[in-house]
């Protein structure tokens, strides 16, 4: 073991300290320094830098972390592919074809049993509609620099989806929800089945807090919404939608 000796009362002390552990007078500790190999400390510190920084597991990291910033890419990139495509909707109809609906007229008939008392409509028919009643209204569906194109209603076995078309400096993109409704006591009672932004599905939670997108819809269709909760009871299948009038009081 290395010793330092005190050189004022040369007692031998232990290679840590810097003053003598006898006398108190200050070590000099340049007989310690010359004794230790600057090779040796060369080396220890390198094998500590290695191990602190470990190069092969760095790139090991390094690679993992690449892959995950491809793998992360790439999903980001399905999902706005996905967000952009179009959904399957029927073509959109030239507006030289566009006739005068009666749909509105016939459900107040029925509704004050002077008609059937049972209407069925296909969804071919519920578009038309829409087309003939929001080219009045595209004043209160336009936003700026945010165009509004078109409703489309689609039927299914206990539900209805209804998808709006907007555009932005004329590129189109789509939004949809998905619906199951019933005529409760007082009112619809309307429930969630989810949605869609382009071909990207959403969660019917989502949807819950998502109707603000189809507010200015649902205000435009305000006339055919209060008509249709006053019917008895509403079927949604596959292509058609069945309508009945309420039972008359006696």
């Amino acid at each position: 073991m290395i010793k330092l000796v005190c050189p004022e009362c040369q007692h031998d002390n232990e290679p840590e300290r810097i003053y003598c552990h006898n006398c108190g007078a200050r070590l000099d500790r340049s007989a310690i320094a010359s004794r230790v190999s600057p090779k040796e400390n060369l080396k220890q510190t390198q094998k500590r830098v290695r191990n602190l920084f470990d190069p092969k597991g760095l790139k090991i990291r390094l690679q993992i972390f690449r892959v995950l910033k491809l793998i992360l890419g790439a999903a980001a990139l399905a999902v706005l592919v996905q967000m952009i495509l179009p959904p399957d909707l029927p073509p959109s109809p030239s507006k030289e074809g566009l006739g005068i609906s009666q749909m509105a007229f016939d459900l107040e008939n029925a509704i004050n049993h002077r008609g059937p008392a049972q209407l069925q409509y296909t969804d071919e028919q519920v578009n038309d509609h829409f087309r003939y009643v929001l080219k009045t209204k595209m004043s209160m569906l336009n936003k700026p620099f945010l165009d509004f194109q078109r409703a489309v209603a689609e039927f299914g076995e206990g539900f209805v989806t209804i998808t709006v078309e907007r555009s932005v400096f004329g590129f189109s993109f789509y939004t949809s929800g998905s619906y199951a409704v019933r005529v409760g006591d007082a009112k619809p009672v309307v429930s969630s089945n989810g949605g869609s932004i382009g071909r990207l599905r959403s969660h019917s939670a989502l949807m819950e807090f998502g109707g603000i997108i189809f507010a200015d819809l649902w205000s435009a269709l305000e006339r055919e919404h209060r008509l249709v909760t006053k019917m008895g009871v509403i079927e949604f299948h596959p292509k058609n939608v069945v309508l009945t009038a309420p039972v008359p009081v006696q």
